[in-house]
């Protein structure tokens, strides 16, 4: 620990972050779980803190387990985890260690295999793809801690959560959400000037701090104060006034700078003149090296070679480095270099330790000369190899590092070997980024070789990493890389490997070419045709033929095929990976009968299989198929579940894609906030998904955020000229959006652009009904603004069998596009029955904003045409829209039905169909007034709001001159307008 931070020094500045963390320990101790995060810049104190409480903690009974990350990438997947847990391990007593861990040992064993020698007799874990083994592990791993909180409180502290590996923060949000009824507080810091942007720790902060148990402590520097409290506590000085204040300001009192400041000068210098403050922060480097300067050589050559190892080392690896210092000499030299604090043993374990800050170690890396650090990184790779030479794979990640550090000394062969194992671990755990790193070291170290075996395995590792890892819009480099290993092992005959290539899947991408279908077809011409494999690849290309090529036919006859293949081998994994494809295919091919007919047949069959991406496929094509049914509460459910399965996956295009669905159902509802709040979660972590800009465009246009709108039109328009062109959600979306964003604006921006885009979706010969009914719902609008009957009449042709649908991801039912379609082809009677069938569609579903444009857009019709009745249902409809709007905070829609009010009420009016001017709703409003039923009743029966019945009621009680509802009922008795009791009943 560096000086700022020593253990020695007693706390200053940190009172008030101290008692944070002592309420959430005492919440922890009570068996309500706490997790707590400290942020601050490098040497602010974060360690210090931590170790306070920790032995706050200790005091109070509870045992700390410590585990800290590393910042170079040889480090394997979930260190700091294995760093705590393994420091349990090696001290507990295996009776003890089996009951903790139950049933997980033996997956916990996966990554801490010494744990299988200490427990005999464990059984390898059943194998299942990756992401239910990542489930598995986690959830092992979780309930081990929290077994062991009840025996004991326990306090998890990692450090330095900037280092983190995407695997380890995953496993930090799912244990976040597992421990609020547990005794077992978890303490992360992290390094705030290093997280920003798209630092994979933000969006795993932003899953936190939705956490109720969670606590965001952010520790600053210390004030001018503090700062001199500081430099008395350590110098025993009394400095000047004029010195602390100056360090105060260069400092911006950092301990660290603080610290390595005064730990750099003696106290007699401190007595004297003032220069010894003089450049700080500038200085600290010098700091730091005339502080080390004070040490022996020895020391400083220990320290030279540790620093090459990294931040954290092991004192065994150390000593191998520096064979040449003698035993006694060599344990001196650590012991100097403990003594003053360059140097600190880590918690967990003898022999291992760290640097008192990074700062520390990169001041020694860096002044190496170039060929000792590669002689050194070359030295400690061969020594991990002598030292580890039985368990290679497991520090496969650290010798890749030294090996990339030394080239020119150590050669290709073993980076590339040893970045192909780390990547693969790094695969297995899920660490995408980690390994996408590592691929391409190993594939830069092969340099222009022809292809080979280890060329194409480097190469299948990066695609699957770069598929996993990159954005939409980067697919095609990880599909170029499949293509070329499945090419290489095609030609050599390793049809195992090539099957492998062929089944890996790839993103969901509508109408993208990923190359998925060729290799299928090629991996099944090396089958037996009735083989489980042959199966296996036949229901995948389903899946690829008709959810991503179009083609409906073939689609049906590969599912065919393998349902034909699942039958004779009972295989049940294989029939429901088969049925939630064709779900899958279903929602882009609108059948939407189909998949709610075999919906219950999918669900029943994946609580009989593991597989939670074919079960995410199902829910999703029922989210969609209720929804355009208008049945909300169904979708919801699926909603729920799907987005639980999308979070165990762990898989960002899957999670966008649940996150996009229940947006669609929260504006169904007009539940704006709900939908913005999604929407923000969903394009943080992937701000450039087109589906997620269009909802974002759609909320902010119909709320009147015309600022905020524009900013989500022009990127999905740079995503949209990003793309390329075909019938894709890019295409699909901006040929909706525009249409629909000037008809609220009453602009005519980008005309052309959204014309083309259609056209470039609508021409495809892969279009999807799905893609095909968002570009023409922009046409549908684009017919209605210019009034173009040609192009309406086109429309209306597609768009009749989809009639009594809705389109969830856009806005409005097929009843109300054919409505508009029909009234601007000149039928005014053919528009009303539409416009009545799609009021009703919305009044059961609960549609409500679609309700409200619906109604507005009815009463024009209605205006217009002034038929016996129309001017009263035409006021009717649109004091409901009004009602709707207003409350739902829909701007652009109130200003509409307040004009078309306006016209209305100076349009001569036809008689009444009903006596005393009652409206159409009026009188549906009385007879259930007669009927004995609340204004909350009956707002539910009507679905509008309990204000809009109590103005219908007074309006009726004007009218029918009487004096309450008693009389009001009386009334409808007396002109036939009471409900029939027969038929009530």
């Amino acid at each position: 620990m560096i000086s700022g931070e020593s253990g020695t020094t007693s706390l200053i500045g940190r009172q008030a972050e101290l008692a944070v963390l002592a309420a959430a320990l005492e919440d922890s101790l009570s068996g309500r779980g706490q997790l707590a995060i400290l942020a601050g810049e490098p040497g602010i104190g974060k360690t210090r803190l931590s170790r306070e409480l920790a032995d706050l903690a200790e005091a109070k009974g509870a045992a700390v387990l410590w585990g800290g990350c590393h910042e170079r990438r040889g480090a394997p997947p979930y260190w700091p985890w294995l760093q705590a847990l393994r420091s349990y391990v090696e001290a507990a007593e295996a009776g003890q260690l089996r009951l903790d861990m139950g049933p997980g040992a033996a997956d916990i064993s996966q990554i801490i295999p010494e744990l299988a020698a200490k427990l005999e007799g464990l059984e390898k874990p059943r194998v299942l793809d990756p992401e239910q083994e990542r489930f598995r592990l986690y959830l092992s791993i979780t309930t081990f801690l929290k077994n062991l909180s009840q025996r004991q409180p326990l306090v998890l502290v990692l450090e330095d959560l900037h280092w983190a590996d995407e695997s380890s923060l995953f496993l930090l949000e799912f244990l976040a959400g597992e421990i609020s009824l547990s005794s077992l507080m978890v303490v992360g810091t992290y390094r705030d000037i290093e997280v920003t942007g798209s630092h994979p720790l933000v969006e795993t902060l932003g899953g936190l701090v939705r956490e109720g148990n969670f606590h965001r402590v952010p520790l600053h520097g210390l004030s001018r104060q503090e700062v001199g409290e500081f430099v008395a506590s350590r110098s025993g000085v009394a400095v000047a006034e004029a010195a602390i204040d100056s360090l105060h300001q260069r400092t911006d009192g950092n301990p660290l700078f603080v610290g390595e400041v005064v730990g750099s000068v003696s106290p007699e210098e401190m007595d004297g003149n003032q220069d010894w403050v003089a450049g700080v922060p500038d200085a600290v480097r010098e700091a730091i090296l005339r502080r080390l300067s004070r040490l022996s050589e020895p020391c400083n050559q220990l320290l030279r070679t540790a620093s090459v190892i990294g931040r954290d080392f092991s004192l065994p690896l150390l000593r191998y480095l520096s064979a040449d210092i003698a035993e006694d000499v060599f344990l001196t030299g650590v012991d100097e270099a403990l003594n003053i604090r360059i140097i600190e043993s880590l918690p967990g374990g003898p022999g291992r330790y760290r640097f008192g800050h990074a700062l520390i170690q990169q001041a020694v890396y860096e002044e190496i000369p170039s060929m000792q650090k590669a002689q050194v990184h070359a030295e400690a790779a061969e020594t991990l190899e002598r030292l580890h030479k039985n368990n290679l794979a497991e520090y496969a990640g650290e010798l890749a590092y030294h090996f990339a550090q030394a080239p020119t000394l150590s050669g290709p062969e073993k980076l590339v070997r040893y970045s192909l194992i780390a990547g693969e671990r790094s695969l297995a755990a899920y660490a995408h980024d980690e390994a996408l790193n590592l691929f391409q070291q190993g594939l830069s170290a092969k340099g222009e070789m022809a292809m080979d075996a280890e060329s194409a395995a480097l190469t299948f590792g990066l695609g699957r990493a770069q598929l996993a890892a990159l954005g939409r819009l980067q697919f095609s480099e990880g599909v170029e890389n499949l293509n070329r290993a499945f090419d290489y092992y095609a030609e050599s005959g390793e049809v195992e490997r090539a099957v492998a290539v062929a089944e890996h899947p790839v993103p969901n991408a509508a109408a993208h070419d990923t190359g998925a279908g060729d290799r299928i077809a090629g991996a099944l011409k090396m089958v037996p045709p009735d083989s489980p494999a042959a199966g296996r690849l036949l229901s995948l290309l389903g899946r690829v033929l008709g959810a991503q090529d179009g083609d409906y036919k073939a689609a049906r006859d590969a599912f065919s095929k393998a349902l034909a293949i699942a039958q004779s081998e009972n295989d049940a994994a294989l029939e429901f990976k088969i049925l939630a494809g064709e779900l899958y295919m279903g929602v882009w091919h609108c059948s939407w009968e189909e998949v709610l007919d075999k919906t219950p047949r999918a669900i029943e069959l994946a609580k009989t299989v593991d597989d939670p991406l074919g079960e995410l496929l199902t829910r999703w094509g029922a989210i969609s198929a209720e929804m355009a049914h208008g049945h909300l509460e169904a979708a919801r459910h699926h909603i729920t579940e799907g987005m639980v399965l999308a979070e165990r996956l762990r898989d960002r295009h899957l999670i966008c894609g649940t996150i996009f669905r229940g947006v669609n159902l929260s504006r169904a509802e007009g539940d704006w906030q709900t939908a913005r709040d999604s929407l923000d979660r969903g394009l943080a972590i992937s701000p450039m998904d087109p589906r997620l800009l269009g909802a974002r465009v759609l909320l902010e246009y119909l709320l009147g955020e015309f600022g905020p709108g524009s900013v989500y039109l022009e990127r999905s328009l740079e995503v949209m000229r990003l793309t390329k062109p075909g019938p894709t959600i890019e295409y699909a979306s901006v040929a909706w959006m525009i249409p629909l964003v000037n008809r609220i604006t009453g602009e005519h921006n980008h005309r052309n652009i959204a014309e083309e885009a259609a056209e470039t979706v609508l021409s495809g010969t892969n279009a999807m009904p799905l893609m095909a009914i968002w570009a023409r719902f922009g046409l549908v609008l684009e017919s209605v603004n210019s009034r173009n009957v040609e192009l309406a009449a086109e429309q209306y042709a597609f768009l009749k069998p989809f009639q009594g649908t809705a389109i969830t991801s856009i806005l409005g039912t097929v009843d109300y596009l054919l409505g508009l379609l029909a009234h601007i082809m000149g039928d005014t009677e053919q528009a009303s029955h539409h416009f009545e069938d799609a009021l009703r569609f919305c009044r059961d579903s609960g549609y409500r904003p679609d309700l409200a444009w619906t109604g507005c857009h009815s009463a024009e019709i209605l205006l217009e045409r002034n038929g016996p009745g129309d001017h009263a249902k035409a006021i009717a409809l649109l004091d409901e829209s009004l009602a709707i709007s207003t409350e739902l905070g829909i701007h652009s829609l109130i200003q509409r039905v307040a004009t078309l009010q306006e016209k209305a009420n100076s349009q001569p009016v036809r008689a009444s169909a009903y006596p005393d001017g009652l409206t159409q709703r009026e009188v549906e409003v009385v007879r259930l007034v007669s009927a004995g039923k609340t204004d909350r009743e009956i707002a539910g029966d009507l679905f509008i709001s309990v204000n809009t019945v109590g103005n219908h009621v007074r309006n009726i009680l004007n009218k029918t001159d009487s004096a309450n509802r008693t009389e009001a009922a009386a009334y409808a008795i007396r002109h036939g307008l009471a409900p029939d009791e027969e038929s009530e009943d």
